[in-house]
């Protein structure tokens, strides 16, 4: 059986980490009918407990799937959790089979404002950061390759439910592309970047608070990103010392291009559009999103395009420009671009 879990306390160390099961303290209510989740309104898949071989839902009285971050509205309304097993997990029924887009991106390109209009325009449910998704990353060196197809199946099924939606992980869940393309090829996808120099300027802004131990533990901080980013670990053991953040965001921009184009190598049909783009010809961009996806053309477009995507989080406009006046790392441009060029020379080989 299933248990029901009172949530005791909320102990996620910063708004923006990977959704995990320390993120709660709880205590053990009562053992329930694993379809609880299903049958009761307010229930949604969280994350992963691996050790314990569980799965964790979580009970809100919003629906994240509203929301700029599905992963931040789930814990921010978190009310209690339901713990399953991964055979109850596998086992709950869901109808017909998981269909509609995944959206990739390096993130601060645009994604979040695309993966809004594809839910409010196109019909889609939004998913917009669940980060099971991302667990399954940090997972899949630790899994035999069947069991994380089956976890996989399981989380995609159990997140669309049945309703065609529309998912944008995090930008690290492109190095599980491939495998999402093979058990789901009916899924649109869709890769959204933006010029390294630029992106760059825009990250180090946006991520200046990301984690605390990025200026108290940096070493520690790679060594979670290295499991998010391989690249991030073989170029720091490559130079054999803790990468500066400029060879950090070197490693994730060419690391999440490479695995967009392996993706395009494997015959996937992927639309890709930059940042640039977007700002160039936001309706014009929009539209062949749809159009690739097998959508009619959107309309009511203006509404989306004037308001901000990410209103309401860390990363909103007004949330970023208020940093501008704070200690924000200042880049050594010319020693990213010389990384970039490097990393690229590497991966290609």
């Amino acid at each position: 059986m299933a248990q029901l879990l009172a949530l005791v306390e909320k102990t996620k160390p910063y708004p923006l980490a990977v959704a995990g099961p320390a993120d709660f303290r709880c205590e053990p209510v009562a053992a329930v009918d694993p379809g609880i989740v299903l049958t009761e309104p307010g229930h949604s898949l969280y994350c992963l407990d691996h050790d314990t071989r569980r799965a964790l839902f979580v009970r809100t009285e919003v629906d994240p799937g509203g929301a700029p971050f599905y992963f931040q509205a789930q814990y921010e309304h978190a009310t209690g959790v339901v713990a399953l097993s991964y055979d109850e997990l596998h086992a709950l029924p869901t109808p017909g089979e998981p269909s509609g887009v995944f959206l990739y991106s390096t993130g601060r390109c645009g994604s979040t404002l695309v993966a809004a209009a594809l839910a409010e325009r196109g019909g889609l449910t939004g998913l917009s950061e669940p980060d099971v998704l991302t667990q399954l990353v940090t997972l899949a060196p630790r899994l035999p390759e069947p069991e994380l197809r089956e976890l996989t199946r399981s989380c995609v099924r159990l997140l669309s439910r049945g309703h065609p939606v529309a998912v944008k992980p995090r930008s690290f869940v492109i190095e599980l592309a491939w495998l999402l393309h093979e058990e789901f090829p009916q899924f649109a996808s869709v890769f959204l970047y933006r010029e390294p120099l630029s992106w760059a300027r825009s990250t180090a802004r946006a991520f200046a608070g990301y984690d605390p131990a990025l200026n108290t533990d940096p070493a520690a901080v790679q060594d979670r990103l290295g499991r998010l980013i391989p690249l991030v670990a073989r170029w720091r053991q490559r130079v054999g010392r803790v990468l500066s953040p400029e060879e950090v965001m070197a490693c994730q921009w060419v690391a999440q291009l490479e695995r967009a184009l392996a993706l395009r190598h494997r015959g996937v049909d992927v639309f890709t559009a930059t940042y640039e783009d977007l700002l160039t010809d936001p309706q014009g961009v929009l539209k062949s999103v749809f159009a690739h996806c097998g959508l009619a053309a959107p309309s009511g477009l203006d509404e989306i395009l004037a308001r901000d995507s990410q209103e309401g989080t860390t990363l909103s406009r007004s949330a970023t420009a208020a940093r501008d006046g704070e200690a924000v790392p200042r880049l050594d441009e010319t020693a990213l671009m010389r990384t970039v060029a490097e990393l690229w020379v590497e991966v290609v080989r």
